[in-house]
């Protein structure tokens, strides 16, 4: 009805049959089986299980691969006739890309320094190459080339270890979510590639379903561990995802081993140049550079806690912040109890206060709580109460090593000092006062309670116990801090929930210097209404130590003479000289005087010879012996023993070493203690009706000579019957006799 008619086909003849299909025989079909198994099995399968080897260990065959990209390339741009300058300009842009990437991220086992010079000989090579593709010279410098990058990739130990990791990470990718299903976590999945740091670690990125949280799965992680066959301590902890805002990505972070030690060179992307700019203080456990900022805009100053074990760089932690705060408008107050100056000597040009000892640091102290009422007179209502930090109101960054001296809690000495430093940490913030303290253990009994909640950051590095960091890190059980190496801190900042493994680099005595000398003319001045009505800043040089003094500035150093001459530490320069006599038959008066110098004077304050005896040996700035302090008792060593050690519990003396004594406060301190010290024994020895101490040997520096007890002067037997040597009315209230004590003896004291 529709289309074209179709016309039919005549219909086949009766006698016609279809053609007979040849018939092929057994032994030709055995033939093609024969061949299509020996093709499959001799020739595909080897080839495709090769394939799916190297394919498995493709980070070994990147450096061949890429040498053997890099030859057709060439060869390419030279038959197309490409510009002359794209290779060259092409190898540069790759090579300061590499180093670039490398020294943000740390993805491969390879310093960024050699992995730049790698891409940069490869990118020489493909510029020689693109010229004359097919010289002799050119091949054979390209296979040595390829050759020596993939024997030197293959035999590198910290590479053999970045891959061997690389594989395992792809086996338990596929392991992980049918051991989390195992563990009551089904639905649980990885959600995108596990990422290899250079040093072994692995982040699992995973997404959780609806009724699993971050917290559940932190508790499991010693079960996650036994599941999937990893070493005990190796599952470290469970993160958010940065990358992601929900709540349901999550990283599962997993290193085999202990934080392994890394060397970070003093490289910072960027100096800072304004107090607001962030500084570098290290890289992350990822490779990624770390940042802090002491000092924000509209807020004011941070303030930051360091703890660790001797040999955790805690000094060089302080050290590095000193150094970047050298370049900004700030000024540098230093409190180094430990060192006495030595380790910011060379940074001392820049520097504008320094304390050695406790009465310095105390008068620091002071000096900053007394910023607070002065600074806030400064306000203006577009301020907004936060004072800007500039070089007319310059920022004060407070730097102070091993304060358990003078923050103890248990020291009655230490209240004054608690009370001004909780009030720079309470209110200076808003002014531009920032204090960064550091000590080997942060507890009670070398921080004030009320001193702690003040700090916003807090660096746990290398402690004796996990215990150690409690004061530091929240959750510290998760963490083992004994087993950092030197240079690496947990930092928890305020408001973040999980620390950050950053390791610092090395700050040398020869760095200092360089940016002392670079930065001394940036050193600002402290503004003059401020300045005048300090009570100590005037005069803060007029005790620096002599061996310092070889390190300061020529202003310093006329800021030290003028500070010694107001208060006569010195004579006064440009004074007269002496005339001579007129005539030599004039009359000669003779005057002698003498001059009792500030230690004897001291020890003057001390009534009792014997004491005051053993105070004088302890006066000395060296270390004493043990004998030294005993010879120089004229009492027993007994004495001697229980002074010292009263004085050792007041935080008056310390044992340096055993057998050796030093004294950790100053003269006048340690006089005004050993005074108070013979109170304390008083007290135990509980002389006087009920005193209820413990029953010593009286002193003869402390009894009268007139009430000394004779030993054969007793009034009464032990049995209460009268002894016959007592004199005739001598008894309770007798002439010449003592009372009767409660156990009903009489003593008869002796004139």
């Amino acid at each position: 009805m529709f289309g074209k008619p179709q016309t039919a086909l005549p219909p086949a003849a009766a006698d016609a049959s279809p053609a007979p299909k040849p018939k092929s025989g057994w032994l030709g079909r055995a033939v093609r089986t024969v061949a299509r198994a020996a093709a499959y099995h001799l020739v595909w399968r080897p080839i495709r299980w090769e394939l799916r080897r190297m394919w498995s260990h493709r980070e070994f065959h990147a450096a061949w691969a890429g040498a053997a990209t890099l030859y057709p390339c060439a060869v390419a741009h030279h038959l197309v006739g490409g510009p002359w300058w794209f290779t060259p300009a092409a190898a540069v842009a790759a090579t300061a890309a590499t180093y670039w990437f490398l020294s943000r991220h740390d993805v491969l086992p390879l310093p960024p320094a050699t992995a730049a010079a790698t891409v940069a000989v490869a990118g020489a090579w493909t510029t020689a190459a693109t010229y004359a593709p097919f010289d002799s010279v050119t091949a054979t410098s390209w296979a040595a080339l390829a050759v020596a990058g993939t024997a030197a990739w293959g035999l590198s130990k910290r590479a053999r270890r970045w891959r061997a990791a690389r594989l395992r990470v792809r086996y338990s990718t596929r392991r992980l979510p049918g051991v989390l299903a195992a563990l009551t976590f089904a639905g649980v999945a990885v959600a995108a590639r596990p990422t290899v740091s250079g040093t072994g670690r692995t982040a699992y990125p995973l997404r959780l379903p609806a009724g699993i949280t971050r917290g559940k799965l932190e508790k499991a992680l010693r079960e996650i561990e036994s599941g999937m066959d990893w070493s005990e301590g190796s599952a470290r902890e469970v993160i958010h995802d940065p990358k992601h805002s929900a709540a349901s990505r999550v990283l599962l972070i997993h290193q085999e081993g202990g934080v392994k030690a890394r060397t970070v060179r003093f490289d910072p992307p960027e100096m800072p140049r304004h107090v607001y700019d962030r500084r570098w203080l290290g890289v992350t456990d990822d490779g990624d550079p770390y940042y802090i900022t002491p000092f924000i805009r509209g807020y004011g100053a941070t303030h930051s806690m360091s703890g660790g074990a001797t040999g955790s760089t805690k000094s060089n932690l302080l050290r590095l912040r000193a150094k970047h705060a050298a370049h900004t408008a700030s000024l540098l107050w230093v409190i180094d109890l430990k060192s006495r100056g030595k380790a910011y000597a060379h940074l001392l040009p820049r520097i504008d206060r320094i304390a050695v000892t406790e009465e310095q640091a105390a008068e620091l102290l002071a000096d900053a709580a007394a910023m607070v009422p002065l600074r806030a007179e400064l306000l203006l209502p577009e301020h907004n109460q936060v004072l800007p930090a500039n070089e007319e109101w310059p920022a004060v960054e407070i730097l102070a090593d091993e304060i358990r001296t003078i923050w103890a809690k248990t020291r009655r000495s230490a209240a004054p000092i608690v009370e001004d430093t909780n009030k720079v940490l309470s209110e200076a913030r808003a002014f531009n006062v920032g204090l960064h303290a550091a000590t080997q253990y942060w507890n009670q009994d070398s921080a004030h309670p009320k001193l702690l909640a003040n700090f916003s950051d807090a660096f746990a590095g290398r402690t004796r116990y996990d215990s150690d960091s409690q004061f530091l890190l929240r959750r510290w059980n998760r963490y083992k801090t004994s087993e950092l190496p030197a240079g690496a801190f947990y930092v928890q900042s305020s408001g973040s929930e999980d620390p950050i493994l950053v390791y610092t680099p090395e700050v040398t005595d020869a760095m200092l210097m360089e940016t002392a000398a670079a930065t001394e003319a940036l050193a600002p001045t402290l503004e003059a209404s401020t300045a005048d009505r300090l009570p100590y800043y005037r005069d803060r040089w007029a005790h620096l130590p002599d061996h310092l003094l070889q390190y300061a500035s020529e202003r310093q150093k006329r800021e030290v003479r003028e500070a010694r001459q107001r208060l006569g530490m010195e004579p006064a320069t440009g004074t007269a000289p002496t005339r001579a006599a007129a005539a030599d038959d004039k009359p000669v008066r003779l005057v002698v005087g003498e001059r009792i110098d500030d230690t004897t004077a001291l020890l003057s304050e001390i009534a009792n010879p014997d004491l005051r005896a053993l105070a004088a040996a302890h006066l000395s700035p060296t270390p004493i012996t043990t004998a030294e302090s005993n010879a120089a008792a004229p009492r027993s060593r007994q004495w001697a023993h229980d002074r010292r050690a009263v004085w050792r519990d007041e935080f008056q003396l310390v044992e340096h070493t055993r057998g050796e004594w030093r004294r950790i406060v100053g003269e006048r301190e340690f006089i005004a203690g050993v005074q108070a010290a013979e109170e304390i024994l008083r007290t135990r020895r509980g002389t006087g009706a009920g005193g209820g101490g413990e029953a010593t040997a009286s002193d003869r520096g402390d009894t009268p000579d007139d009430l000394h007890i004779h030993p054969l002067d007793w009034g009464a037997d032990l049995d209460g019957s009268p002894d016959p040597r007592t004199p005739a009315g001598a008894g309770a209230g007798g002439p010449g006799g003592g009372g009767a004590d409660p156990g009903g003896v009489a003593h008869t004291y002796s004139p």
